[in-house]
């Protein structure tokens, strides 16, 4: 696909998802920037995370986050 025809469908592809688990807005973007903010404490994030909430037939939400890191960093736990 070409980029503006990619970038359509992703922001398709995120209004139906937001539509769909009736998340208030910015919802979707304040959890991925959090989630993001976490994992970046425990490793060495090369590229942002993907995020994927969907609302199952019974009801329950299935929530999928796919990051890449280059290394686990080093912590000190209290």
């Amino acid at each position: 696909m070409r980029g503006t025809a990619k970038q359509a469908s992703e922001r398709l592809k995120a209004i139906l998802v937001k539509d769909k688990i009736k998340a208030e807005e910015g919802f979707l973007q304040a959890l991925k920037s959090d989630l993001t903010r976490l994992l970046g404490d425990f490793f060495e994030l090369t590229d942002g995370i993907d995020l994927k909430v969907e609302l199952t037939d019974g009801g329950e939400f299935t929530v999928s986050v796919d990051a890449k890191a280059r290394r686990i960093k080093k912590f000190m736990s209290v």
